[in-house]
């Protein structure tokens, strides 16, 4: 689909092959660990500082100096009441980068049949070489999956979407919209959702 264009050695953390791409580092997030997951990220010429919280973690990648892939690993259901922080008050968790042409090499993916979000979504600003793929978004905010603004090769799929909070419009009546596309955001593949 429209995510690999022009990206020959595959999009989020995972090569084409579907093995992991090289330096690749996994984390594995639950309502128990979602405040308290801890990692080491670059966030400047000096090097590493280890970030506590998945909000957090996320957060550092809006540097653009961190280069090696992360693989989010969602285990069970991790509830808003469960985070550390979210970036967007709007959606909720935000993966932010410095710029379009930052390769973040991020994926978030769910690990057995129950995994999934709830009370919030997920927001991408500037941001490329982002996936999401088997795990379920639940009561969002606004948006399950918002790509607001200059994204590029995200991919979206195995995903079940459910209704969000109830919005101001009359066609919001159960919510607002799975997934927006939507400023300059270009190359996204959605397939395979429900």
């Amino acid at each position: 689909g429209f995510a690999h264009y022009n990206r020959s050695e595959g999009v989020g953390a995972y090569n084409n092959d579907g093995t992991l791409k090289s330096n690749a580092r996994v984390i594995y997030v639950t309502a128990n660990n979602a405040k308290t997951v801890s990692l080491p990220i670059t966030t400047s010429t000096k090097g590493e500082e280890t970030r506590t919280g998945l909000q957090n973690i996320i957060a550092a990648f809006e540097k653009g100096l961190e280069t090696r892939p992360l693989a989010i690993r969602i285990v069970g259901t991790v509830k808003a009441a469960d985070m550390d922080a979210f970036g967007s008050s709007a959606e909720g968790l935000q993966i932010k980068g410095k710029s379009s042409a930052y390769s973040a090499n991020i994926t978030l993916e769910g690990i057995g049949n129950d995994a999934a979000i709830h009370g919030f979504g997920i927001l991408c600003r500037s941001i490329s070489s982002v996936e999401f793929r088997n795990f379920a978004i639940m009561l969002c905010m606004d948006d399950c999956l918002s790509l607001d603004t200059d994204n590029k090769n995200v991919w979206i799929h195995n995903m079940d979407f459910f209704y969000g909070g109830t919005g101001g419009d009359a066609d919001q009546a159960k919510g607002d919209g799975t997934v927006d596309i939507k400023g300059k955001s270009s190359h996204v593949t959605v397939s395979y959702n429900h």
